[in-house]
Formats: C-alpha cells, structure tokens, sequence
C-alpha cells in the first residue's frame, strides 16, 4: 500500500477518534494495524477528508431543500391567486384547492423522505377538516 493511501487512511481514523464516531480502541487498532506498530506523529485529524466533505454537503443540502420549501410555498400562492381572481367567494373550492395542496405536500414528503413536506400535509389536512367540521 502507498505511503499516500496510508496517510489518507490514518488521518481518516484519527479524525474518527476525535470526533467519536467508532469507539476508541477500534481506532487504536485500527491505526496500529495501518502504522504497522510505528507511531505516525506528522498526521493530524484536521486534514481528513470527511469534514471537507460534510461542508460542500451541507450547502447544497440547505439550498436544495430551501428550493423544494420555496416551490411548495410558490404552488400554494399561486393556487390562492387563481381562486382569489376566477373563484372568489366560493369557499367550497378555496378549501378543495386547500386540500390539494396539503395531499401534494403529503405525497412529495413521502416520495422525498421530507419530514417538513409530510407534517406540513398532514397538519394541514387536520385544519381543513377542522374547518369543515366547524361550518356544518
């Protein structure tokens, strides 16, 4: 195995041990069985690749899901403008429209294992049939 590859791996391992993410004595095994017994002092955990990683993850992580939050809202204003200029005043269709959006909400939180899209359907489906129930 290359001294680079070695390297790589050990860095990885001590970051690891820092960050407790396998128990301690795995990664002093671990880092014995690569260092083959010989301590490596010229290898810090803060080179490790995995916390790089995780930052430029983050980003497009928050972006992608503000992306997805913007284009619920998007569809929600859009279905409002359309009753408020075509439909205004038939509230049987403002809550249709409603509740179209909430399943939509519903389905895509399931399809993309959203837990805001999901909650946001179902809360929202409750206070439909809240207001339904209310104005029987």
């Amino acid at each position: 195995m290359s001294n680079q590859r070695k390297k790589t791996i050990i860095t990885e391992i001590k970051y690891w041990k820092e960050n407790k993410l396998l128990p301690e004595h795995y990664c002093d095994y671990l880092i014995t069985l690569y260092t083959q017994g010989e301590q490596e002092e010229n290898i810090n955990a803060s080179d490790a690749i995995l916390p790089k990683r995780k930052k430029k993850l983050n980003k497009s992580f928050i972006f992608l899901h503000l992306i997805y939050i913007l284009s619920g809202l998007i569809l929600l204003a859009v279905s409002l403008k359309v009753w408020a200029i075509y439909f205004e005043g038939q509230t049987t269709l403002l809550t249709l429209l409603l509740a179209l959006n909430c399943l939509l909400w519903f389905v895509m939180g399931r399809l993309l294992k959203l837990i805001y899209f999901t909650i946001s359907g179902v809360a929202g489906i409750i206070f439909i049939i809240t207001f339904i129930v209310m104005h029987l």
